[in-house]
C-alpha cells in the first residue's frame, strides 16, 4: 500500500508504541488520527505532528466501547475520508501470579487486549472490504507466540490477538484487505517498563515502528515478529514441544533459585 496521504487510525496513541507508530506514519506522509483516552496528551502529540508539517487529528476514545469506536470512524471520515489503515495498539500488561489477580482485573485485561482489538476491527473492517482496500495491524507480542510463566493473562490475550488476526486474514486477503499481528519482544514503554533487562534484550522503539510500517507497505500478513532472529524459535516450539517445555521449566526453576535483582 502507498502510505503517502493514506488515512491511518492508531488506537492507544497517547504513549508508547501507539504514539511512536502515529509519528512514524506521519513522517511517511500519512494523515493520522490518534485515538486514546488521554485527550491532553493526544493534543500535544498532534501539535507536534502539525508543527513538523504533517496532518493529524486527536480523538478521545475508549476502545472497549463500541459506540465510541463507531464515532471514531465517523469523525475520521469527516476529517480525512475513509480509513486505509487501522493500528490496534491499545493494551495493558498483565503479569503476576494468576491466583492473586482480582476478577475485575482479569476482565479488564481481556476487555482491553482482546475485545478492544476485535471491537476496533469490527468498526473499521466493513468499510475497507467495501472499498477493496485496507490493512488492519493488531499489536500482538512474542508473549502470544511463547507461553511463559508468570504471564498467563497477558500471554493468553496476545495468543488470542495472533489467532484472531490469522483467522480473519484468511477471510479478507482475497479482497485486498489484510490483517496482521505484529509481535514485538521486550520494548521499554510507559506501560511496560523493562528496567530489569539487559540493554541487548530490549528492542528499540524504531525497530517496532519500522516493522508496523513495513507490513503495511509490503502487504505482509498474517503475522510479523521482531526481532527477526527470534523467529526460528517459534518453529522450535512447534516442532519440539517437550524440549521447549523442559527449557521453560529449567529457566523458571533457575530464576526461582536465583531471582533477578530488582
Amino acid at each position: 500500500m502507498n502510505i503517502e496521504r493514506a488515512v491511518v487510525v492508531v488506537t492507544g496513541a497517547s504513549s508508547g508504541i501507539g504514539e511512536a507508530t502515529a509519528l512514524a506514519f506521519s513522517k511517511k506522509g500519512a494523515r493520522v488520527v490518534l485515538a486514546a483516552r488521554r485527550t491532553e496528551r493526544l493534543n500535544a502529540i498532534v501539535d507536534r505532528i502539525e508543527k513538523a508539517g504533517g496532518r493529524a487529528l486527536a480523538a478521545t476514545c475508549d476502545v472497549t466501547r463500541p459506540d465510541q469506536l463507531d464515532t471514531l470512524r465517523v469523525v475520521t471520515e469527516e476529517a480525512f475520508g475513509p480509513t486505509d489503515v487501522l493500528v490496534n495498539s491499545a493494551g495493558m500488561r498483565g503479569g503476576g501470579e494468576f491466583t492473586k489477580l482480582e476478577y475485575d482485573r482479569i476482565e479488564d485485561h481481556v476487555r482491553l487486549n482482546v475485545l478492544g482489538v476485535m471491537f476496533g476491527t469490527r468498526a473499521f473492517l466493513p468499510g475497507m472490504l467495501a472499498r477493496g482496500k485496507g490493512h488492519v495491524v493488531n499489536l500482538g507480542s512474542l508473549a502470544g507466540r511463547f507461553a511463559t510463566p508468570g504471564n498467563a493473562i497477558y500471554g493468553a490475550t496476545k495468543h488470542a490477538v495472533v489467532a484472531f488476526s490469522e483467522a480473519l486474514n484468511y477471510e479478507t486477503e482475497g479482497r485486498n484487505v489484510f490483517v496482521t499481528s505484529v509481535n514485538p519482544g521486550f520494548v521499554d514503554t510507559e506501560g511496560f517498563p523493562q528496567g530489569d533487562l539487559p540493554d541487548w534484550v530490549v528492542l528499540k522503539m524504531r525497530t517496532v515502528t519500522d516493522a508496523i510500517v513495513k507490513v503495511v507497505l509490503e502487504d505482509i500478513a498474517p503475522e510479523y515478529s521482531v526481532p527477526r532472529w527470534l523467529s526460528p524459535l517459534q518453529l522450535f516450539r512447534v516442532a519440539t514441544p517437550p524440549l521447549y517445555r523442559w527449557g521453560i521449566r529449567r529457566v523458571r526453576r533457575d530464576r526461582h533459585v536465583n531471582p533477578s535483582p530488582r
